[in-house]
């Protein structure tokens, strides 16, 4: 008898733990929306590779409108329309069918979607430093800029490669100073590029191997402080059509 309650209790104890596991977030997930750190309440999770984020919370940074009932999450930003149903792969995005690889659920009284494809679906570029464990979006509208562009050179927020500009949003801006030893760092690419070929330096240091390269952009995390002084990031490879480039920008960290 002591021996099956032995076994009730262990295979209990296997089933709550494998609960816990899939209930409980990925706490050193973290999201950043036009360079700025997001805080959720609960916080991101990840499932089978997706990141999932609160309901209300995604959209409000992103700056669309939700409406919920009865299970039917109707979302409306940036002029599109994106609906989805809790426990269901199936989605519309401006009323055309998409299929989803997780489907939205609850767990106690949050709503979680997944947020790469809430993001895309309005419009706004998706990084993900995996090394790092962060999401970084960048909206349409991107950072508020300072000032007139300077003259007879790229918009405020743009570094021009060999011909044209290649990157823009960068994180942090543009001969920016930020207050933080750690900023992330991040830009986007205005065309498509090679990203086996990207080489990426931050004074002088190679961060290749640290930074998420993509088709879209970079981000990189650094992982210890940065001095207190002017700091330079430079992005060089080639366009996918085979073209090299190379562009950089300056920001200052810390006080």
């Amino acid at each position: 008898m002591k021996k099956i309650q032995l076994r009730t209790a262990l295979a209990a104890g296997s089933a709550l733990a494998a609960i816990f596991a899939l209930t409980l977030p990925a706490w050193a997930l973290s999201v950043t929306v036009d360079g700025q750190m997001v805080g959720f309440s609960p916080p991101p999770i990840e499932r089978a590779g997706r990141v999932f984020v609160p309901l209300r919370g995604v959209f409000q940074r992103l700056g669309a409108t939700v409406v919920y009932s009865n299970g039917v999450i109707n979302a409306t930003g940036d002029g599109r329309n994106v609906s989805l149903t809790i426990g269901s792969t199936s989605a519309t995005v401006n009323g055309q069918s998409q299929t989803l690889d997780q489907a939205p659920f609850i767990i106690g009284a949050s709503t979680y979607v997944p947020l790469r494809f809430i993001s895309e679906s309005l419009g706004v570029i998706v990084n993900y430093d995996a090394n790092n464990q962060i999401v970084a979006l960048v909206t349409n509208s991107g950072p508020p800029e300072q000032g007139p562009p300077p003259q007879g050179g790229p918009p405020r927020g743009m570094m021009r490669g060999d011909d044209s500009v290649i990157l823009t949003a960068m994180e942090p801006a543009q001969d920016s100073q930020v207050r933080g030893e750690r900023p992330t760092i991040s830009a986007n690419f205005t065309r498509r590029v090679d990203p086996n070929s990207l080489h990426v330096t931050l004074d002088g240091l190679d961060i290749t191997g640290d930074a998420t390269r993509s088709l879209h952009g970079i981000v990189y995390q650094p992982n210890s402080p940065l001095e207190s002084t002017r700091h330079t990031v430079e992005v060089d490879g080639n366009l996918a059509d085979g073209q090299s480039f190379h562009a950089r920008w300056h920001f200052t960290s810390g006080t």
